[in-house]
């Protein structure tokens, strides 16, 4: 194999682990929000475990992009395939962080927790799920495109989660007793529009990646 055979290789092992990695995060997100709506603290605890896993995978990627960059000295689309590679794998092993955070809650609060969620709530962790789903999909298809689309979806997020907020403030008023688990879902819709800003960000390096511009998709 020739040096830039040997590089075109190297790149691809890169993207398949940064694909791997985003099927990660996405299944412990996807984990965490169903542990929350069934109240399994099993399913949680599955998931802070699983969290560890993430976080050395995130690691090898940016080492192994890191040592392309060092060793092979990549000019205009490689070197751009690397940074972003490197930006995305940060962002997806933060958004792990978010989904483990969430099933800290759910350990926490599940005996706690109202037969009922809050609609908002609900709606909120189908839009983050559905943002990274997107983002990741744009990622694998390098569709900028459809990458910048997430920009209208972020905007739906947050008001979901401006709406979540609100209601579970009320219902806390109401109640004291709701104060417990109320501030720990008030923590689980922070993490959630922490997801899709997050997954906006990804979106971003999509975009650059594809198309060479840089973004703005959350101001």
């Amino acid at each position: 194999m020739g040096t830039r055979e040997h590089f075109a290789h190297e790149l691809g092992t890169v993207r398949a682990d940064l694909i791997a990695l985003g099927q990660m995060t996405a299944t412990a997100l996807a984990h965490a929000v169903a542990a929350l709506e069934r109240r399994e603290q099993g399913w949680a605890q599955r998931v802070i475990a699983g969290d560890a896993p993430i976080n050395a995978a995130a690691q090898r990627l940016e080492a192994h992009a890191l040592q392309l960059i060092a060793t092979q000295q990549p000019v205009a689309t490689d070197l751009r395939r690397l940074i972003a590679a490197i930006k995305i794998g940060s962002e997806l092993e933060r958004i792990a962080d978010y989904a483990k955070g969430i099933a800290r809650i759910v350990v926490r609060h599940a005996a706690q927790l109202p037969p009922a969620l809050p609609p908002d709530l609900l709606a909120l962790s189908k839009q983050a799920l559905a943002m990274l789903d997107a983002a990741l999909a744009a990622f694998a298809a390098q569709d900028a495109a459809a990458a910048r689309a997430l920009s209208a979806a972020d905007d739906v997020a947050d008001a979901l989660h401006a709406q979540a907020e609100a209601a579970l403030l009320e219902q806390m008023q109401g109640d004291p007793a709701a104060v417990p688990w109320g501030v720990g879902l008030l923590l689980v819709a922070h993490h959630l529009e922490r997801v899709a800003d997050r997954a906006t960000n990804l979106a971003e390096r999509v975009v650059f990646l594809a198309a060479g511009e840089v973004v703005e998709l959350n101001p």
